[in-house]
């Protein structure tokens, strides 16, 4: 009866502990005055605008979520996933779905409350007098200048519980 009660407990207790495990929170993007390119493949919310292109790829394009664009000189679609808006003062929003998006062009305002992942690659460059192309934040942190070569990172809190 002793090893039935045991056995018993054991079982109840390990869909407890599954529930108990901390799930992946959302962590926090912001681009300001971003110059070259940003992807950014996460579940949650996105806004910004952009001077230049802006490709969202939507992996489920039929359901509810919608993605919400303004500004656009030029829409393309690539295929039933992915469309391409371009122009001066592209502004966008995308919510609760997974988006993947690049933009490309100068003028990057992005801010993002989301999980996933994603690449920064700013086009600083003092030979061609470009001495400036943005600042981001990840996560919190304090702001710092685009990296100069395409650069990782994972969008996530980086506190638990």
């Amino acid at each position: 009866m002793r090893k039935l009660l045991v056995l018993f407990l054991i079982v109840l207790a390990a869909p407890a502990a599954a529930y108990s495990q901390p799930k992946a929170s959302n962590g926090t993007l912001s681009i300001r005055e971003g110059r070259g390119v940003v992807q950014l493949n996460a579940v949650g919310s996105m806004t910004g605008r952009v001077n230049g292109r802006i490709a969202i790829t939507d992996p489920k394009p039929y359901d509810s979520k919608r993605p919400v664009v303004y500004g656009s000189t030029k829409t393309s679609y690539r295929n039933d996933k992915t469309t391409v808006y371009k122009g001066k003062n592209v502004r966008f929003r995308l919510i609760g779905a997974r988006y993947q998006i690049r933009m490309e062009g100068k003028a990057i305002f992005l801010s993002a409350i989301a999980r996933g992942d994603g690449i920064l690659d700013g086009i600083g460059d003092p030979s061609a007098n470009v001495f400036y192309d943005g600042v981001w934040s990840l996560n919190d942190e304090p702001y710092h200048s685009l990296p100069d070569d395409p650069t990782g990172f994972e969008l996530a809190s980086s506190t638990t519980g």
